[in-house]
């Protein structure tokens, strides 16, 4: 049961290659229409659910009707934060409002972005490429100065000005925009879970399996906040990666799987001709190393804490982002000088 009326579907490309028409609406879908029905999947869609019935165990929809149920998950995802005095402006969240954004990037509109992060670095560098004016408006001082540090966020900045984009950074009052895009992060979608009496806290809390506070009901995806044994921390993360990756072992869970959901994080970016992918869960760190030369791709950028290796950020250079990954996975412990390396190959510290 879900309230979008299409089928389910991808929504990283919303921001990438669906906006500058290299990835066609068709090819969005998880699955081919004809493959629910074949592994036994009614699809109740634009059927959104207004009470998630825990004490009945029937799911109330809004039109009224009633879904009995042994097993739940919760996945509604979260929705994009809103920023006050803006809610004119647009935010990419859903397949509708990239449609509306590519129609106003088809026109060759100019295009005011509220925001630096992923979306809105993204968004800024689909309109140049269309041939659109663009202004970035960022309160921080930085671009993603909070998951990639001020060198790598500076770098992206410096990326996105020498195609044309007016960067205004550290903006503290915004001037008057028309409609601008809006990209300041996500807000968890919890109010079925609150109303239920579920253990909500900056998401559903759940277990490693995916179990909630309440018996028989499960859930995934970026509305949670679930527990990781390779951090040993509950973490919540809004990328689709994870989201996918975690769903699946939630829904083997629910099957009656024992076995624990523990990956690193992993999430990519494209602007431009630049690949960025990143690897970890945007925990602090305490110290940067570099592979290569930071601003001159490939490179890759290590992020340790206490002497470990928490996170990887790597430009054109997703081999060494791979491998990194495997050695956070493993807990395999690697020095600075191998990181730094580039004739060493990270796969020889993995057990």
């Amino acid at each position: 049961m879900g309230a979008e009326r299409e089928l389910p579907y991808e929504r990283p490309h919303l921001s990438k290659g669906y906006l500058l028409g290299t990835v066609r609406r068709e090819k969005l879908g998880l699955r081919p229409s004809e493959q629910y029905h074949e592994l036994g999947v009614e699809l109740r869609l634009g059927e959104r659910v207004i009470e998630l019935g825990v004490e009945q165990r029937a799911a109330v929809l809004e039109s009224g009707d009633e879904i009995s149920w042994d097993l739940l998950c919760i996945a509604t995802g979260s929705s994009a934060r809103r920023l006050p005095g803006f809610e004119e402006a647009l935010y990419v969240r859903e397949l509708a409002d990239a449609d509306v954004l590519r129609a106003v990037l088809g026109r060759r509109e100019p295009v005011d972005v509220i925001g630096a992060g992923f979306i809105g670095c993204e968004v800024a560098a689909a309109a140049r490429l269309s041939g659109c004016a663009v202004r970035v408006f960022e309160a921080l001082a930085q671009p993603l100065v909070r998951v990639l540090g001020a060198e790598l966020g500076g770098y992206l900045a410096d990326v996105h000005r020498a195609h044309g984009v007016e960067m205004n950074l550290g903006v503290e009052t915004l001037p008057r925009l028309q409609k601008p895009v809006v990209g300041v992060g996500s807000t968890p979608r919890t109010e079925l879970a609150v109303s239920a009496g579920l253990d909500v806290a900056h998401g559903i809390v759940v277990d490693a399996l995916g179990r909630t506070s309440a018996p028989a009901v499960f859930a995934a995806g970026d509305v949670t906040r679930f527990w990781s044994s390779l951090y040993e921390a509950g973490i919540r993360v809004e990328h689709f990666q994870t989201a996918q990756r975690k769903g699946f072992a939630v829904g083997r869970a629910m099957a009656g799987a024992t076995e624990v959901y523990s990956e690193v994080p992993w999430f990519w970016s494209d602007q431009y001709d630049l690949n960025l992918q990143y690897a970890g869960a945007g925990l602090p760190w305490d110290e940067v190393v570099v592979r290569g030369v930071l601003g001159d791709p490939p490179f890759t950028v290590f992020y340790l804490r206490a002497g470990t290796l928490i996170a990887v950020a790597g430009v054109n250079d997703h081999h060494t982002v791979a491998r990194a990954r495997r050695v956070m996975q493993e807990r395999a412990p690697i020095s600075r000088d191998h990181l730094v390396d580039p004739r060493f190959d990270l796969r020889r510290a993995l057990p």
